[in-house]
C-alpha cells in the first residue's frame, strides 16, 4: 500500500515538471515571434497602392516653383503565424522632379511603431542613405538632374530597406517632366520700407528666370539698436547671418542659397533704431559665386 502510493506521487510530480515545461517553451515562443532571428517562411511581400495613370510627358509641363507630378508606390511586407494577428511593414514612396532635381521622399511604417534600419535610395547610379527611419516618418532624397535631360528621360530608381524582418527591395522608374517654356518672369531684385520709425521693417525681393545654384545678397540696416533683427526668409534654399562691423550702428544681413528658375526669395526684416525716418538701409545686392551682379543693387529705401 506504501509502495503504491509513493508510486502515484511521482507520477504526479513528472506530470506536472512536463505541463510547465510545455508552458515555458510555449512563452518564449509566442505566435508571430521569429526567435532564430531568420525570415519566416510565410513572409508575403506585394504591391499595395493602386496603380494612377500620369500625365503625357511630352505634353504635360512643370513650372519651376510647383506643383510637380507625384508618382506613388508602396509594398507592405507581412509574416508571422497565420492563426496568430500578423506583422507587417509598410516602404511607401513619392517620386517626382523639379526643374533642377530628381526627388523620392520614402516613409516607413510598421505594426508595432518600431524603426527601420538603413533604408536607402539610388539614382543615376548614385545611393543616398539614412542610417534609421523611425515608423510614420518620412526621408527626403534628392538627386541632381544630369546636364543637358530632357522631358521623358526615363529615371530607374531603387529603394532598399533593411530591419524588422527580411530586407525589402523595390524597384520603380519615373519619366521626367520639362519646365514650362514662356513662364512670364524677368529677374529682378527690389526693396520696399514698411516703416521707418524706431521698430523698423523691410522687404526685399528675388526672382531668377533660370536655376541659380548660388547666390549672395548682403545688405546693412542703419542706425541699428538691440538684440538682433528678426529675419525671416522663404523660397529657395538659404541660410542667414548677421554681424555689425567694427564699433558702427550698422548691421550687416547676408543670406545665402540656392533657387529654381522664376522661384521668389522672400525676405522680411524688423529691428530697433535708436533714429526715426531718413535712409533706413543701406545698399543692397544679389551676387553669384563670382561676386557679379545678378541683378541691379537697390539702394539706401525710405519711407515715402
Amino acid at each position: 500500500m506504501k509502495t503504491t502510493s509513493t508510486l502515484v506521487m511521482l507520477m504526479a510530480f513528472i506530470a506536472t515538471f512536463v505541463i510547465v515545461s510545455c508552458q515555458k517553451n510555449d512563452l518564449k515562443n509566442a505566435p508571430g515571434d521569429n526567435v532564430t532571428g531568420k525570415a519566416p517562411t510565410n513572409s508575403v511581400q506585394q504591391e499595395t497602392t493602386t496603380p494612377v495613370t500620369l500625365p503625357d510627358c511630352n505634353t504635360h509641363c512643370i513650372n519651376p516653383g510647383g506643383p510637380y507630378v507625384e508618382s506613388l508606390g508602396s509594398q507592405t511586407q507581412t509574416w508571422g503565424n497565420p492563426n496568430a494577428p500578423q506583422l507587417w511593414k509598410t516602404v511607401s514612396h513619392i517620386a517626382y522632379n523639379t526643374a533642377t532635381s530628381f526627388v523620392v521622399e520614402v516613409t516607413f511604417t510598421q505594426s508595432h511603431g518600431n524603426a527601420s534600419n538603413t533604408v536607402s535610395v539610388t539614382a543615376f547610379g548614385t545611393p543616398q542613405s539614412v542610417a534609421t527611419l523611425a515608423s510614420g516618418a518620412t526621408a527626403t532624397f534628392t538627386f541632381a538632374l544630369p546636364a543637358g535631360w530632357n522631358a521623358c528621360d526615363n529615371v530607374p530608381f531603387s529603394i532598399h530597406q533593411e530591419g524588422q524582418n527580411s530586407p525589402m527591395d523595390l524597384s520603380y522608374s519615373y519619366s521626367l517632366y520639362g519646365v514650362c517654356a514662356n513662364r512670364g518672369c524677368e529677374t529682378s531684385f527690389t526693396g520696399l520700407a514698411i516703416a521707418c520709425g524706431n521698430q523698423r521693417e523691410a522687404i526685399y525681393r528675388f526672382t531668377s528666370k533660370d536655376a541659380v545654384s548660388y547666390f549672395k545678397i548682403q545688405g546693412g540696416l542703419t542706425n541699428f539698436t538691440g538684440e538682433d533683427a528678426i529675419v525671416t526668409v522663404t523660397g529657395g534654399s538659404t541660410t542667414q547671418s548677421q554681424w555689425t562691423v567694427g564699433g558702427s550702428s550698422n548691421r550687416v544681413i547676408k543670406v545665402e542659397g540656392s533657387s529654381d528658375a522664376c522661384e521668389t526669395i522672400t525676405i522680411h526684416i524688423t529691428w530697433n533704431s535708436t533714429n526715426s525716418g531718413g535712409v533706413i538701409t543701406g545698399s543692397w545686392s544679389v551676387k553669384d559665386g563670382n561676386g557679379v551682379d545678378i541683378a541691379p543693387a537697390v539702394a539706401g529705401l525710405t519711407c515715402n
